[in-house]
């Protein structure tokens, strides 16, 4: 019973803080504002956190969770390897454009929160290039893209999430989102028929111009 009054508070505490932190932004939020949209003193608030900042990396988890719940749940309901892809990368774009003012937020306030922000994003990258190597294994092991990438598995889903990123910029900093997802299906297109006839070109040579291209 205590455990989920707790948890019940705790959620009240991470959602009222969220809408604070998109209309006001971080920086001009305090723990006081966040006590008074709950109808609460702020010791309620320091019973369950010790500070603003780690009520904010609870939010960003938060959102974080939420997104890879709903990657991994489309993933897991495609069929194919084709499809599964299409998932992951359909699903994620319109998952975190539903969460673009926080994240706006989050980039606009980069670095103060670096802190945080770096170890959630690194942590985030590792599941999700998990998640992405699995798809990449299934899709060899029903024959749908060559076994020619299985030897590049290692440096491979993390270029491909490397590669989705920049796209995520598009959708929260330029407002490309209505054009990116209309044309999602073509990008995802040309990766999976990549997967299928992958010849000379290897993951570590695409890896090499991504940063040759980042340099330039």
């Amino acid at each position: 019973m205590i455990a989920a009054k707790d948890d019940t508070i705790k959620e009240e505490i991470l959602e009222q803080a969220q809408k604070l932190f998109q209309q006001f932004g971080v920086k001009k939020t305090t723990m006081e504002d966040i006590a008074r949209a709950m109808g609460k003193g702020k010791s309620t608030l320091y019973y369950y956190f010790c500070s603003k900042e780690d009520i904010f990396d609870a939010v960003i988890l938060k959102e974080m969770e939420e997104v890879f719940s709903s990657v991994s749940h489309a993933v897991e309901k495609a069929g194919s390897a084709e499809e599964k892809l299409k998932a992951f990368t359909l699903t994620k774009i319109r998952s975190l454009h539903r969460k673009a003012n926080l994240y706006k937020i989050v980039s606009g306030e980069m670095q103060d929160n670096m802190r945080c922000i770096k170890h959630l994003h690194t942590e985030y990258d590792l599941r999700e290039t998990r998640l992405l190597k699995e798809i990449l294994e299934f899709g060899v092991g029903n024959g749908e893209f060559t076994r020619l990438i299985t030897k590049e598995l290692d440096i491979l889903p993390s270029v491909i999430v490397s590669s989705l990123r920049g796209l995520e910029r598009d959708v929260f900093v330029e407002g490309k989102y209505t054009r990116l997802v209309t044309r999602m299906e073509s990008i995802v297109g040309i990766l999976i028929r990549g997967l299928q006839n992958t010849t000379h070109l290897n993951s570590r040579s695409i890896a090499n111009t991504n940063t040759r291209k980042q340099i330039i």
